[in-house]
């Protein structure tokens, strides 16, 4: 059975960044009158709402999903391991804090996730995938 892991969500930068985008976006309508000036408006308010509502699925073959509401974004199957860093602060704590390695034949990738339970997180990738390697940072 598939295992489903919330994301943290945003941080105070990337709200803050979205408030100013949205009050720019409405300025423009305000100056200029145009309704074409809304479409903006319209696109930024979707993406937004979907890269805050995140989903981490673990399925049954050990493979990790990341799924917003416009579908799966990425991929990892074949993980070999995970770097975790719980001690992350600063600028770019979301790119830092957790990072996700796979392998699937040849390609090879890397990408960074920000579940609300990371240990969670950890634990059912650790079932599914027993020689996952975790590499564990304290500062």
């Amino acid at each position: 059975m598939e295992k489903i892991f919330k994301s943290k969500g945003m941080t105070t930068v990337e709200k803050w960044g979205t408030l100013c985008i949205l009050i720019t976006i409405c300025g423009i309508y305000l100056f200029v009158k145009e309704v074409s000036a809304l479409c903006g408006f319209f696109v930024a308010i979707p993406y937004i709402f979907s890269s805050y509502k995140r989903k981490y699925i673990v399925k049954e073959n050990g493979d990790l999903w990341a799924k917003t509401m416009f579908g799966v974004v990425q991929k990892a199957t074949g993980v070999t391991s995970i770097h975790y860093n719980p001690s992350t602060k600063g600028w770019q704590w979301r790119t830092r804090q957790m990072v996700v390695r796979y392998q699937n034949g040849l390609k090879k990738g890397f990408f960074p996730i920000t579940p609300a339970d990371p240990e969670g997180l950890i634990a059912a990738l650790k079932e599914k995938n027993p020689g996952l390697e975790l590499q564990y940072t304290y500062k």
